[in-house]
């Protein structure tokens, strides 16, 4: 049975899908959720600097959920710096993995930085969240986390719910800004490796602000496929798609026999 690994990107972990997860279970799909080290379950754990140097730790994640040999039962879906760390982690073990869908990820070696990380849609951002701290001095928002969804989401960066969720999801336990620092260095660094033996989906949002759509085509043309574009949504494409995302990866994602899933 195929076995569909969600990871999330930088300095986010499995509780940002925001209940995707639960639409591919309710969807009839295998799926399980890692962190990366430094994030989430793992926020104690030092961030590596180097995107390779997160495989262990999240392959030792996958492991036993795969365990016994099944073949190539994986199915790798990484957001941005998750989808750096589904190509590593395909590099590495070519016999266990299957598949590779890229959400709005990037590479240094295809892309240059600036469109990888976009400054003034930040900048917009950050002005953004100040506005609603300023506004809503009483509702317990943090200036991070609203700075994030105006920067990562399309629709939800005035969503004072979903921000003060986010907001005592971060009281709860968040990335450290030196573990931050070191994970934007690995995505910086990241080199998208030659996979000859699996095929890579690409998928991107048309509205990212963030990372260029340009990223994604890049990567698409790098793995010899066509770059999946969906409309109207942002960087953050299961919390402003979710319904889209899931009829692309059930349409695009190679099942047991070689088919589509559906």
């Amino acid at each position: 049975m195929t076995t569909w690994v969600m990871l999330r990107g930088l300095m986010r972990d499995e509780r940002h899908w925001q209940g995707f997860v639960e639409r591919l279970i309710a969807a009839g799909e295998r799926v399980i959720t890692v962190d990366l080290p430094g994030n989430g379950r793992l926020a104690s754990e030092q961030s590596p600097t180097s995107i390779e140097a997160y495989c262990d730790s999240v392959w030792g994640q996958v492991l036993p959920h795969i365990n016994p040999f099944r073949g190539k039962s994986v199915v790798l879906i990484g957001l941005s710096m998750g989808g750096m760390t589904a190509l590593a982690l395909a590099s590495r073990y070519p016999d266990r993995i299957r598949q590779v869908v890229l959400l709005n990820s990037s590479a240094a070696n295809l892309s240059p930085w600036y469109r990888r990380f976009r400054l003034l849609p930040l900048l917009r951002a950050m002005l953004g969240g100040v506005r609603l701290k300023l506004t809503q001095l009483g509702a317990g928002l943090s200036l991070v986390e609203a700075c994030v969804l105006q920067y990562t989401s399309l629709y939800h960066g005035d969503n004072l719910a979903l921000i003060a969720n986010w907001s005592r999801w971060r009281d709860e336990g968040h990335t450290s800004l030196c573990n931050g620092i070191r994970q934007l260095i690995a995505c910086a660094r990241f080199q998208a490796p030659p996979l000859s033996s699996i095929p890579v989906t690409v998928i991107c949002a048309a509205e990212d602000r963030l990372a260029d759509p340009r990223c994604s085509q890049a990567l698409a043309s790098f793995y010899h496929t066509q770059a999946l574009v969906l409309p109207s949504c942002g960087h953050d494409i299961s919390l402003d798609a979710p319904e889209a995302l899931l009829a692309s990866l059930q349409a695009n994602i190679i099942d047991d026999g070689g088919q589509s899933s559906h």
